[in-house]
């Protein structure tokens, strides 16, 4: 292996490059570890320091005398009198959880073989890029299966489980009697002939690869566990989670205008639905639909290997799936329900499958013989073939149906390579018609995946990207002044190109180094690549990285997660930096071996601290852990609904509270980028712009008419969502103005809320904006400044 990378190189061996390597990988660590975590400072801080007052901000190396130890935690945690219990036994609880995901995926894997073969592709692909397409396709197949059902109306146990069994079985009769299995023993048989050298090569990959799987298997059990958990995040209970809820209690996806989000692309939110549906139920089933979405990540991995097989080396391939899957925003974006993780799969794939195109033809400069990789196409072939860029279309059309983003981040850039692949190989005088007929290949793969989603959008508020784009297209229930709550909540706040230029070594060092879930991997090793070797793929692939940064910081709020998805081509990077590195001489193999050890550690350690990297009930009783989930005010009024001590005919306006999926009770509310319900039913505009109270009387009758018994008001997402730069609330929720309604008949005194749901502490910059805004709301907590966080005001009758 060794010698052929050596051949391929052009300058100097790769030993006079190894020292430049070295310094590179050790510097960049010590740069790395001299960061905080600036997500969670204050609580590193006080892990780090305890009490000790007057202390710099911490740093990550401080932690290092703490992780041996603590790493044990994993296989013996310490004991929590105020946690749920924990056991051993505990894990049959996720069993019917763990049976589902295994089934949906079992069903996808089929599917999706389907789906290759009907495209003519299985005989294209190696066993693990067959593996890795048809999960991503088949997923993909699932997600609209479930949005055409729910569409009809049939959001039913039997119907989606006898059409996917059905299919997967279909594809299972195809693939008994499919030349293609002789083909691969024939193929594995040959491999056994080869030179000592390629023989040598493929058993130190063997080798290799059987360590890594020993490596990631416990970062992906964890990574499930945690999926299998309840979960606390924000976003994900507000409409990753809660949109698929109200589907499922309804029995049909419609539109839901009080949460703009469920408008969005739902790739991925289908998974979780469909989970719901085949459990029965939608709190419980969405564990199972955790557990599917889970699946992403080693998918991923996957893909990671065969890419990495197929133009570099397996053993690249491996170390590339090593670096992504002890990622800590890999185990983070598992554990919690978002939609980076499909993307970063659909991201990757796309990539992966339009290089297909670009490098098909070009093998002359692979590191390592793949025995099992099927013969390859000449780049003209591969661009007659129908298949290659109309599946790069699906899968691109997959990524922008997991976030709107995927058009910028992976829609337009795949398709720049696939027209380049088509310039490239085509002769002059048919160059323009191959153009058009593979760039319409390519673009009715990105509409057959992403236009269901925009035709829904197109007929339930006519336009077909809603909610954005609204000068263009207008939308169904947004007017002027929503839209520019939207667009400035969701855009960069740059006063001139000097500012963007200043900002920019800023959000490139966040990107690489300062965040808390980063792993010195990924930018520690990718940067070496360059130096194993001059071959232009290496700089493609940094090209996409160089497009997936600029798309993320010109063209997004910068949110950290937002530029998850592009990990997958750092950490293939990485991959073939760090085999190059750790055998192409003894000193890179102990001196990287060794680095690439110690990161694999830390980032382990990262995983285990639940306060910083996510919630993870493990191991916990399930039953017990459900309400530690539960925000108290919401497990206070579960309590009382479920006891009787509310009334049945109860029915909850919620004002600032959006994250209700854990509810137990009728509730009506509204998203913060939605119409205000609270102002729409209870007040009017003056003459001057400002508020006042609608008549008592019509008040009453629109309560009446709602069902409405009481109004819950969060205080603290209001305050939050008025914070400088933060998205905005409506000036008419105030606390006077609850007052005047009490005044007025309208509302009783409040509920009494136990303390816990009902005041919260508060830092100083927090007092301060309640001291201007709303004095009324502060309280004093011992020597401490709080806030009466949530109120629950019965409607009087």
């Amino acid at each position: 292996m060794t010698g052929n990378l050596v051949e391929n190189e052009r300058g100097s061996s790769p030993r006079q490059r190894i020292i430049p390597a070295l310094i590179w990988f050790v510097v960049f660590c010590l740069w790395f570890y001299s960061f905080g975590l600036p997500n969670n400072q204050p609580l590193f801080d006080a892990y780090i320091y305890g009490d000790s007052p007057n202390h710099a901000p911490a740093q990550r190396w401080m932690a290092w005398p703490l992780v041996p130890f603590q790493l044990l935690d994993l296989v013996d945690p310490p004991i929590d009198n105020d946690g749920a219990p924990w056991s051993w036994s505990n894990l049959f609880q996720r069993l019917p959880f763990i049976g589902i995901a295994a089934f949906v995926w079992a069903c996808s894997l089929g599917i999706g073989r389907l789906t290759l073969r009907g495209f003519r592709l299985h005989t294209l692909l190696d066993r693990a890029e067959r593996l890795f397409f048809a999960g991503c396709l088949g997923l993909a197949e699932v997600s609209l299966m479930m949005l055409g059902l729910g569409l009809l109306g049939i959001l039913g146990r039997w119907p989606i489980t006898i059409l996917l069994m059905g299919m997967a079985l279909f594809e299972v009769w195809l693939s008994w009697h499919d030349p293609l299995r002789q083909q691969d023993r024939t193929l594995t048989t040959k491999s056994a002939g080869k030179s000592t050298l390629a023989v040598d090569a493929t058993s130190r990959s063997s080798r290799l690869g059987w360590l890594v799987i020993g490596i990631v298997a416990p970062f992906v059990f964890c990574m499930w566990l945690g999926a299998m958990s309840p979960q606390v995040d924000f976003d994900v209970i507000e409409y990753h989670l809660g949109g698929p809820k109200e589907w499922y209690r309804q029995g049909q996806i419609t539109r839901l205008p009080h949460n703009v989000y469920t408008s969005f692309p739902c790739l991925t939110e289908m998974l979780l639905l469909t989970g719901m549906v085949i459990y029965g139920d939608w709190d419980w089933g969405a564990l199972a639909g955790q557990a599917i979405l889970a699946g992403f990540a080693p998918l991923t991995a996957i893909g990671l290997f065969a890419t990495g097989r197929r133009w570099f080396s397996s053993s690249a391939g491996a170390l590339a799936a090593l670096v992504w899957l002890t990622t800590p925003w890999v185990y983070r974006i598992s554990i919690i329900a978002y939609a980076e993780g499909g993307l970063a799969c659909y991201l990757f794939s796309a990539f992966a499958m339009s290089l297909r195109l670009v490098w098909d033809g070009d093998r002359s400069d692979n590191n390592e013989a793949t025995p099992n990789a099927r013969p390859s196409m000449s780049g003209t072939e591969n661009s007659q073939q129908a298949g290659l860029p109309f599946t790069c279309g699906l899968l691109s059309g997959c990524a922008m149906s997991c976030k709107y983003t995927g058009l910028l981040s992976v829609v337009l850039p795949v398709g720049l390579l696939v027209a380049c692949s088509i310039w490239r190989s085509a002769t002059k005088p048919n160059r323009l018609r191959k153009m058009a007929l593979i760039g319409g290949l390519f673009g009715a793969g990105v509409l057959l995946a992403v236009g269901p989603w925009l035709l829904k959008n197109l007929v339930e508020t006519g336009n077909p990207v809603f909610p954005l784009a609204y000068n263009l297209f207008g939308g169904s229930g947004r007017d002027a002044i929503m839209d520019a709550q939207w667009r400035s909540g969701h855009s960069r706040h740059y006063s001139g190109p000097v500012e963007i230029l200043s900002d920019l070594p800023v959000k490139l060092s966040d990107v690489v180094a300062n965040n808390d879930w980063h792993s010195a991997l990924m930018f520690g090793l990718a940067p070496i690549a360059l130096l194993a070797s001059w071959r232009k793929k290496v700089w493609v692939l940094w090209s996409i990285v160089g497009w997936q940064f600029l798309s993320w910081f010109l063209f997004t709020h910068q949110i950290d997660r937002f530029y998850v998805p592009m990990f997958p081509i750092v950490a293939l990077l990485a991959g073939c930096a760090a085999n190059w590195l750790t055998s192409s001489s003894q000193a890179g193999a102990w001196v990287g071996g060794t680095l690439i050890a110690a990161n694999i550690f830390f980032n382990a350690w990262m995983m285990e601290q639940q306060r910083m990297s996510g919630f993870n009930a493990g191991r916990m009783d399930l039953q017990a852990v459900s309400r530690i989930a539960v925000s108290p005010s919401l497990d206070w009024i579960n309590t009382e609904y479920a006891a009787g001590r509310l009334p049945r005919n109860t029915n909850i306006l919620c004002v600032g509270e959006a994250a209700l999926f854990h509810a137990r009770f009728p509730y009506v509310y509204n998203t913060v980028f939605d119409r205000s319900l609270f102002e729409k039913w209870f007040g009017e505009r003056t003459e001057s712009g400002g508020f006042r109270l609608r008549p008592t009387d019509e008040i009453r009758a629109t309560l009446r008419e709602k069902g409405i018994t009481h109004v819950l008001v969060n205080w603290m997402e209001i305050l939050r969502y008025r914070e400088p730069g933060s998205y905005g609330y409506t000036d008419f929720a105030h606390p006077d103005r609850f007052e005047e309604l009490k005044a007025a008949g309208v509302l009783g005194v409040p509920l009494s809320l136990p303390d816990r749901a009902s005041f919260v502490p508060v830092d100083e910059k927090k007092r301060k904006q309640i001291e201007q805004w709303a004095p009324k709301l502060g309280i004093s907590l011992g020597d401490h400044p709080g806030c009466r966080a949530v109120q629950v005001f019965p409607v009087r009758p």
